[in-house]
């Protein structure tokens, strides 16, 4: 299983946000994944580990 960060970006989904505290829970209702909370930190982007979309914040 590859890292998040070794992944094709084109063709991943990406959400533009203005926070960087952001949830997922990978979308389609209950096929989707458990419902996680992520912070940035330092970085203005970043991955889901379930699902791989991608958030970047809005500058």
């Amino acid at each position: 299983m590859s890292s998040p960060d070794k992944k094709n970006y084109h063709s991943q989904v990406s959400e533009t946000v203005k926070s960087k505290k952001v949830s997922c829970n990978g979308g389609g209702g209950a096929l989707g994944h458990p419902k996680i909370y992520l912070d940035m930190g330092k970085e203005n982007q970043i991955i889901c580990p379930y699902c791989s979309k991608i958030f970047i914040l809005e500058l």
